[in-house]
């Protein structure tokens, strides 16, 4: 589809003050908006400065606002009488691309569903009337041109007004993005000057990673996954998708699932106010059961980021007043959210797109070397880390699928439980009445994002261990980097101590009787309140409890046989009883 270029006078003036303008190489510079120029004077670039250094910058940039012109996109489901089947659009958005020749690798961003136009049953509304949430990405859409890849985020207001009836999740949201797809490809090919920049050779349209916030996350992984544009070229002139990047998604159907399989990253802020229960995680809990993934998965919890900030048209989220780790004075102002995303997104396309040089620090900052501890730290600020590795890569000794996992490892070796017990706890939010004896996987009584698939393992002896033995063929970990834990502490159970961290540790038993011991880094208690129940037996809790990765790097261990190895623990005799939540025990190779 292809449209007039037609720029909007009331348009600029409405973004004035937001999106930048600027060509480091044009004669005759488009003037700088004063609110850019202020924060432009903070660093050399106008992004806000980076609290762990990456590479300096190096592309001068071209960031302009576009706008394509007016077109309608169809709503099939409706009738041909109904004034509903052409539904009115402008393709308008802001792209930034690298000054040189290129071509660019190009990133294409969603923003979510938030106010569009001050009537609810409004639409189209006027271009100054309507909010440009798309332009609350300009941050970013610059940053991203400056480390050399094109960007554009684009106006997608239409998927999420019920003004015009109400369709299929994510059809407009498809055709919106082939018309700008399509513009882009014509000026590409030296066909259009719908952008209003000299774009011919400049990007790379079969190199793509698409990101996408709160409800737009949700729809690149469905778009990718039903247009099948992880593993073919689009019919209109774009190609494939390499990765995308899932920001706070929502996943308020099951047509969201199951994650696409390429490299994909999931960021959750750990006090989202919109998406309380950070329901996004269920896109990793659904990956994690998949036995052909061939790609990365990453999930990663961003503590004190709310869901708003990553957008700068947003209001930053209320405060939740019954979580200590949300209060006000710890939360992270939008700035510095604004800031971790420029960053974790350059990393990402790095490990995509870079050299080794510059790849090998990028996949250690984003957790995806297992030859090195998973980071609690992510550009200045605590995150959590979880990553699944590619199935060529790992091997899953411990997975609970079923009650089977009481008695045996995946891979065939026995399970036993020496001053310890475990409940199997099946997938999904249910309430013990309906699943009789789960009572200790406690879903009405916190919130574990995801609802993940877990055993729940508790202890009241001062020895108490897990113990899995290895068969024979699955005896050799000389192949293998680092063995990844999935845990968390219960805080609502009686066998642990009310805001104490719990320790743990890990042995090898080698086929000689040899044994080496490494302690892990301390199971914390979530930040929450305990809180009265008058509903379910027990008491609720406020925060999240979240399984957390703990990578043992098998060098670690010593003089060990790791060619025979015949046995698995964990150790909780630092303890005298506990409680926590198991999902995975992976032994992962060191070229993921």
């Amino acid at each position: 589809m292809k449209v007039a270029a037609q720029r909007s006078k009331l348009l600029w003036l409405l973004l004035a003050s937001i999106i930048l303008a600027v060509s480091c190489r044009q004669e005759e510079p488009t003037p700088v908006p004063a609110a850019m120029e202020e924060a432009a004077a903070e660093t050399p670039t106008g992004v806000p400065p980076a609290a762990t250094p990456v590479d300096p910058v190096t592309y001068p940039t071209q960031v302009t606002s576009y706008n394509l012109g007016e077109t309608t996109i169809l709503q099939d489901h409706f009738p041909e009488d109904s004034p509903f089947r052409y539904m009115p659009v402008r393709l308008d958005g802001v792209i930034g691309v690298p000054q040189g020749a290129g071509p660019f690798p190009v990133v294409l961003i969603l923003h979510g569903s938030h106010v569009i136009c001050p009537g609810e049953d409004a639409w189209p509304c006027s271009a100054e009337e309507e909010q440009p949430n798309y332009a609350g990405f300009a941050y970013l859409v610059e940053a991203l041109a400056e480390a050399g890849f094109a960007a554009l985020s684009i106006n997608v207001n239409a998927e999420h007004t019920f003004a015009y009836g109400e369709g299929p999740p994510a059809i407009r949201t498809k055709q919106l993005i082939d018309a700008h797809l399509a513009e882009l490809a014509a000026a590409n090919a030296g066909e259009s000057d719908a952008f209003g920049l000299e774009l011919s050779g400049r990007v790379d349209l079969a190199n793509m990673v698409w990101i996408g916030h709160s409800r737009g996350a949700d729809f690149v992984n469905q778009i990718i996954r039903e247009s099948d544009l992880h593993q073919t070229a689009s019919d209109i002139g774009y190609g494939s998708v390499q990765g995308m990047i899932l920001l706070a998604p929502p996943v308020i159907s099951t047509e969201v699932l199951p994650a696409v399989d390429v490299p994909t990253a999931l960021i959750l802020p750990v006090c989202d106010w919109d998406v309380s229960l950070l329901a996004g995680q269920s896109l990793y809990e659904s990956a994690r059961f998949d036995p052909d993934r061939q790609t990365p998965f990453t999930s990663v919890y961003l503590e004190h980021g709310n869901h708003n900030n990553f957008n700068t048209m947003l209001v930053p989220d209320p405060i939740i007043e019954d979580r200590p780790d949300c209060a006000e004075e710890q939360m992270l102002v939008p700035e510095e959210q604004q800031r971790f995303l420029t960053q974790y997104v350059i990393d990402f396309l790095r490990t995509l797109y870079a050299t080794p040089v510059d790849a090998t620090p990028a996949r250690q900052r984003l957790g995806l070397a297992p030859a090195v501890p998973t980071p609690a730290e992510g550009y200045g600020h605590p995150v959590q880390i979880t990553t699944l590795h590619p199935v060529a890569n790992r091997v899953t000794v411990m997975q609970p699928l079923g009650e089977d996992a009481l008695s045996n490892n995946l891979l065939g070796g026995e399970v036993t439980f020496n001053g310890s017990s475990a409940v199997f706890c099946p997938g999904g939010y249910y309430v013990p009445a309906s699943e009789p004896g789960t009572e200790p996987c406690k879903r009405v009584n916190f919130n574990q994002p995801g609802y993940p698939q877990q055993l729940v393992l508790g202890w009241d002896s001062g020895d108490a261990a897990w113990r899995t033995t290895l068969p024979n063929s699955a005896a050799d970990l000389s192949g293998y980097a680092a063995l990844q834990l999935r845990a968390a502490l219960d805080p609502l159970s009686e066998l642990n101590t009310e805001g104490e961290p719990l320790p743990f540790s890990i042995e090898l038993v080698d086929g000689s009787g040899r044994r080496a011991e490494v302690s892990g880094p301390d199971l914390p208690y979530p930040p929450g309140v305990r809180q009265p129940n008058d509903y379910f037996e027990g008491d609720l809790f406020t925060g999240h409890v979240i399984l957390r990765a703990v990578q043992f790097p098998l060098e670690q261990f010593g003089d060990i046989d790791l060619a025979n190895i015949a046995e698995i623990a964990l150790l909780f005799d630092q303890s005298s009883s506990g409680a926590i939540f198991i999902a995975d025990l992976v032994l992962v190779k060191s070229d993921s």
